[in-house]
């Protein structure tokens, strides 16, 4: 809503302006410089506030209370296709969707750095502010219980999936039928951290609670990771 207002006040500066550019031009020697330069500052500052206003906007998309309410609208979504992904044995994949970009689907544009506008994962999980999905099964080592990527002498190796953590504040909505080019569920998110929509990744192992029950238990974070493995390289 505030963003709205101050594009009003930015449009209607801007349609001043004109009016006295012109004004300005059809009479030269009118005092209009005074106006012209007051108003400009106006729709500068009004440009500058609806751009922080717009960088801003997902700190402050949500109230407390609406936030309570998006979660726990979402949360028995994703969490019945899951079980329903377990329970009949089907694929896990889901495609997740730049907000932002959404029309650069299906499309894809290998020259552009920076991560792309879609991308599939495996939905697998939820935790208490949103949805858990992987991005790839890798293999780590222990050795003094501290975690590698790269095997040392007495390292002991495991099977890790990399779990990024997906806020349900940053998913906008969910197509779970899919569409002609991929019918599993298509996720709309805001990528919000540093580009991506994980607010963390993660390393987790895949722990079979019996009855088609699974949980992802979280053994380390990705950053502690490359850390670890970089001082020992």
């Amino acid at each position: 809503m505030r963003v709205r207002i101050v594009l009003l006040i930015e449009a209607a500066t801007f349609l001043l302006l004109l009016g006295i550019s012109i004004a300005w031009v059809m009479k030269p020697s009118g005092d209009f410089e005074p106006y012209f330069v007051i108003f400009s500052l106006v729709f500068v500052a009004t440009d500058l506030f609806r751009r922080y206003l717009m960088l801003n906007r997902k700190k402050t998309k949500f109230t407390p209370t609406e936030l309570v309410q998006h979660r726990e609208k979402l949360r028995p979504i994703f969490e019945k296709e899951i079980f329903r992904c377990r329970h009949e044995k089907l694929r896990k994949d889901a495609i997740i969707r730049h907000v932002d970009r959404v029309d650069s689907y299906p499309n894809t544009d290998e020259s552009k750095s920076g991560i792309s506008p879609w991308f599939k994962v495996a939905l697998v999980d939820t935790y208490h502010k949103g949805i858990m999905v992987i991005l790839s099964a890798e293999r780590l080592y222990i050795d003094d219980e501290q975690y590698f990527n790269k095997k040392g002498n007495s390292a002991k190796e495991i099977r890790a999936y990399l779990v990024g953590k997906i806020p349900y504040e940053d998913i906008e909505a969910v197509n779970m039928d899919g569409d002609e080019y991929y019918y599993f569920p298509h996720i709309f998110c805001h990528f919000s951290h540093n580009n991506e929509p994980y607010e963390e990744l993660v390393y987790c192992q895949e722990v079979d609670m019996n009855n088609g029950h699974v949980h992802y238990s979280e053994l380390v974070s990705f950053s502690d990771v490359r850390k670890q493995s970089k001082e020992v390289a």
